[in-house]
């Protein structure tokens, strides 16, 4: 028997990804009221819901404003316009590859193409996202402090204390020099001369960063107002849908929720994250069917706005084809 190609195997990890979110959002809404789940979507307010349109959107400029920053520390300077293409094109595609991280090898891949191979261009993108998670585990940690009293699980506080001792020990080891060093040794003995120096000049790119305090600064500032923003995303939707759940609650759950979708089981997070929605709002007493709802429809944002990437790029396959024309 044949072994299987690469693209081959590519795509029956896709279809299974397909299959994993389909067995879940078939389970849950199999286990909710289905009635309930339709009078609640039909029951939010088009103006609200175009609101979150433009607050999501507002989150990719912050999110490329961020990279704009990151990349102009390492002395790349390129249009916001032209980065925010990019972003919104990566967004597109992120529906499609494994997690939430998935668009970032778009984005990866477009931006060393702009910077011919510029070290600093991947290493901006790693950074990017561990500013934004810092962010996150910042944010449920300063939740956790406030409404520790009246919060009463011990199962939240328990995940959000190992989601920052986790972040923190990955953390220490990507900045440790002498893991540095031993990662430069087994470089050594890794693949042909060309692949071991790009490699290596990523890792060194990485490290630069931690002298760039100004940069580093603004990135955390803006991925904890974007963080921010998600929340309060999440927390208008709910409360148009009369949840009745205080912002606090939000604060502490999103966080957790977001981590949970990033598991790389399903595409997009889709099922994951309405599994996860469901169960951490059950805990303040949101019936599922409801809970469900609010987090497709917040899925139905990033459908809305990531199409604008799709359109962008097929506009520009298409005016590349025009120029080989």
């Amino acid at each position: 028997m044949k072994p299987q190609t690469p693209p081959r195997q590519g795509r029956l990890f896709f279809l299974g990804k397909v299959l994993v979110s389909g067995l879940l959002l078939a389970l849950l809404f199999w286990r909710v009221d289905r009635a309930a789940f339709l009078r609640s979507v039909q029951a939010l307010p088009l103006p609200v819901y175009l609101g979150c349109v433009g607050l999501y959107t507002l989150g990719y400029l912050i999110s490329t404003v961020r990279w704009q920053r990151l990349l102009a520390a390492e002395g790349i300077c390129l249009p916001l316009w032209h980065l925010t293409l990019v972003y919104f094109q990566a967004g597109f595609f992120n529906l499609f590859l494994p997690t939430l991280i998935g668009g970032d090898i778009v984005r990866g891949y477009s931006i060393y193409r702009i910077t011919r191979g510029h070290d600093a261009s991947i290493a901006s993108i790693l950074v990017d996202r561990l500013s934004g998670f810092a962010a996150l585990v910042a944010i449920s940690l300063v939740a956790l402090a406030v409404a520790h009293r009246r919060l009463q699980d011990s199962q939240v506080t328990y995940m959000i204390l190992t989601v920052a001792a986790a972040f923190a020990v990955g953390m220490t080891l990507l900045l440790n020099d002498r893991v540095k060093s031993r990662a430069t040794g087994v470089l050594r003995l890794m693949g042909p001369a060309r692949f071991q120096a790009k490699v290596q000049g990523l890792m060194d790119a990485f490290q630069r960063y931690r002298r760039h305090h100004r940069a580093l600064g603004q990135a955390l500032i803006l991925s904890v107002l974007l963080q921010a923003l998600i929340i309060v995303t999440y927390y208008l939707i709910a409360a148009s849908l009369h949840l009745g759940v205080p912002l606090a609650y939000f604060f502490l759950y999103v966080p957790l929720i977001t981590v949970v979708a990033m598991l790389p089981v399903s595409v997009a997070g889709l099922g994951v994250r309405e599994g996860g929605v469901v169960y951490f709002f059950a805990k303040v007493g949101v019936e599922p069917a409801i809970a469900l709802s609010m987090s497709l429809v917040w899925f139905s944002l990033s459908l809305a706005v990531s199409g604008l990437g799709g359109l962008t790029f097929l506009l520009d396959t298409r005016a590349a084809k025009r120029l080989g024309d």
